[in-house]
């Protein structure tokens, strides 16, 4: 088995998730002091920080959760709920750009309709 750095009392890895959970806390913080997210995101998002922490620092928590549905280590677990999201979140995403697209057509459609120049007015302009 290969080396693990460890730094201190804690692994590497527990130090790069809690920068990248302070930089992720940051972001939203930002886009909820701008209106730009609501305070439940915000919460939903530091929720997420806080469990992803708690079992990146005690991960035998996760190996009851774990065996219970048939995993045989909490990572595992973790890692198969962390793609699932992913996967979700990915359709989500497909699902909100093809609504956008849906309605930037129709307003391009409502604007062209109600915009439409007719070959008789522009005869009228040219004599």
């Amino acid at each position: 088995m290969g080396s693990v750095i460890i730094i201190g009392p804690f692994r590497t890895y527990q130090i790069l998730l809690i920068i990248a959970t302070v930089i992720v806390l940051i972001f939203f913080y930002r886009r909820l002091r701008v209106k730009k997210i609501t305070p439940a995101t915000f919460v939903l998002w530091a929720l997420v920080c806080v469990i992803v922490n708690f079992f990146a620092f005690a991960p035998r928590f996760s190996d009851p959760l774990a065996g219970f549905f048939g995993f045989g280590r909490g990572l595992d677990l973790l890692l198969v709920l962390g793609y699932g999201l992913f996967v979700y979140a990915i359709f989500r995403l497909y699902v909100k750009i093809d609504e956008l697209n849906r309605n930037t057509t129709e307003l391009v459609r409502a604007l062209a309709l109600k915009d439409e120049i007719k070959l008789e007015d522009i005869d009228k302009e040219e004599e």
